[in-house]
């Protein structure tokens, strides 16, 4: 199931999307407030953005500039009354994944987003290192190092959370929505990603967790 993140003011528009959203089947997590929106972004993971720009508190702009520089790459699609060129310029400027102007059909915005949610992603690591996320494989000085699926699961998740430091809960919480995972077990799929990227990219913070970065 497909996890998505509203942010949206307008109630009767922010009920209708989500009713929408849950009877095609994704978790639909919904607010009106941007500080909200950070908050629930460090709490859990999800697959795809759906942004209103003027709401409470930072701008939609603003909120996923910031979002962005904190290394979260997550796709974005920007719902909005602000329909000028200018404003859609910079809602590209800012790292939107798509634009879609207000009043918008619904069938529209769910065509928009699979082409998203159904994408696989390649991350760059390094200059010499490469994550393939279809084939769950790290191309590694052209060594290719496959992974199983939890393994690419956690590495994807620290890919989209760069530069911030991950407890193991977190990651047990939002990657497996709680699953019961032995230390020994989650020691060993961290291990596996280290030996696939590099040691110097995973880095353990004692008493906290891990932190990915990107040299």
């Amino acid at each position: 199931m497909h996890k998505i993140l509203l942010l949206e003011d307008d109630l009767n528009l922010r009920d209708t999307i989500e009713e929408e959203l849950m009877e095609e089947g994704f978790s639909v997590t919904s607010t009106d407030k941007s500080d909200d929106i950070i908050n629930l972004t460090y709490e859990e993971r999800f697959d795809l953005y759906l942004f209103d720009v003027n709401v409470i508190g930072m701008s939609g702009f603003q909120l996923l500039e910031a979002l962005r520089e904190a290394g979260d790459e997550t796709p974005t699609i920007f719902l909005t009354s602000k329909n000028k060129t200018q404003d859609v310029i910079e809602g590209f400027e800012v790292g939107a994944s798509d634009y879609l102007k207000k009043p918008f059909d619904m069938d529209e915005l769910i065509v928009r987003m699979f082409r998203f949610l159904k994408r696989k992603k390649s991350y760059t690591i390094s200059e010499n290192i490469t994550y393939l996320a279809e084939s769950y494989e790290v191309i590694n000085h052209g060594k290719k190092i496959p992974l199983n699926q939890k393994d690419a699961q956690i590495l994807e998740y620290f890919l989209n959370h760069k530069n911030q430091v991950i407890s193991k809960e977190q990651i047990v919480d939002d990657v497996y929505e709680g699953e019961y995972i032995t230390d020994s077990t989650f020691r060993g799929y961290i291990k596996k990603i280290k030996t696939a990227i590099g040691e110097e990219h995973l880095r353990n913070i004692r008493g906290q967790g891990y932190i990915f970065e990107t040299l």
